[in-house]
């Protein structure tokens, strides 16, 4: 800065509010400077910004797995809002929801490494969680999943009940009775709403838990074979889970949807590709993550959260080939 400055034949403070635009400079002489700038190909040093203004303009992003297909929608949509805003971003990995991971990026908020962070939750949240401790004075906000033990922090997540509700109507409507629901994580906001909304058309329906993975939807319907449980329709509290319970309906000898209807839910790339096509709900992943930008960001620009209101995204019912009158 002392050589633009210099060669400007003007203050080094000149030269620095020529670049924070914080006061004003005669336009003849931010003209000179601005070409200095360009033709010594300076950059300012941000980490000075960051000590002046005690802001670091950065935003972090936890998620559960970022090279997971779904966690990855959810990230391009972040980053397109912060490089839009301009805020660089942290992507942070916390395998799960692995406590001592957690922790670390949960302490780049409590030194302001991270002026915001965008959390989404692959398990249930106890009371005595640390994240609970950490939303109470921290910049948070929540994508895909809502925490029902900390209601006030701002979420966006996609209308789950109301798009399984769909399924479980199809279904119905197609005939069926005997259902068996393949649900992901017990504890999740998600898995609770779109539980419950199968289960307004198939109140008895039988619900096992797994872990949203194709292995997930693959072994819960070796379970089911095994002991012999009769069904007509199967819900996926996923897409993956539903392909991978259609892979062992298959081998087993079961046609879909000619024996059994199968329905997804997420609408991910391979509902479209697999035999017979995946009937599902498309909640758009990459939305999620640019309205949880734009909703932190907001806060961090009012200074607080208030104001600042959680959002429920539509969702779409799309059918394909695995869905059919059930078998008389």
């Amino acid at each position: 800065m002392q050589q633009i400055a210099a060669a400007a034949g003007v203050s080094v403070t000149t030269v620095s509010h020529t670049l924070s635009g914080k006061r004003p400079v005669n336009p003849a002489t931010a003209e000179r400077i601005q070409k200095l700038i360009t033709e010594f190909e300076y950059v300012p040093d941000s980490g000075a910004q960051r000590l002046k203004s005690g802001r670091s303009g950065m935003i972090g992003l936890a998620v559960p797995d970022i090279s997971h297909w779904y966690f990855g929608r959810i990230a391009r949509g972040v980053e397109e809002v912060a490089d839009e805003l301009d805020y660089g971003l942290i992507i942070c990995s916390t395998s799960n929801s692995d406590p001592r991971r957690e922790k670390r990026y949960f302490n780049l908020l409590r030194t302001r490494s991270i002026e915001g962070l965008i959390y989404t939750a692959s398990r249930e949240i106890s009371a005595s969680d640390e994240l609970v401790r950490v939303s109470g004075n921290s910049p948070i906000v929540f994508a895909d999943e809502k925490v029902d033990t900390l209601p006030d922090v701002p979420s966006v997540t996609s209308s789950n009940f109301v798009g399984a509700q769909m399924l479980g109507r199809h279904l119905r409507d197609l005939g069926h009775t005997r259902a068996v629901i393949i649900a992901g994580f017990a504890g999740l906001h998600s898995t609770i709403e779109r539980t419950r909304a199968i289960k307004e058309s198939f109140p008895n329906a039988l619900t096992l838990h797994g872990d949203f993975e194709l292995k997930s939807g693959y072994d819960l319907v070796s379970d089911l074979l095994a002991h012999e449980v009769r069904f007509t329709a199967l819900f996926g509290c996923n897409d993956y889970m539903a392909i991978g319970a259609m892979t062992r309906l298959r081998e087993a000898g079961l046609r879909v949807p000619e024996d059994v209807s199968v329905v997804g839910f997420d609408d991910v790339d391979m509902a479209a590709i697999v035999t017979p096509g995946l009937t599902t709900v498309r909640q758009d992943m990459a939305e999620i993550g640019r309205r949880s930008a734009h909703l932190l960001i907001a806060g961090l620009h009012a200074g607080g959260f208030d104001a600042v209101e959680s959002e429920s995204l539509p969702t779409e019912l799309i059918l394909r080939g695995s869905t059919g009158p059930a078998p008389r």
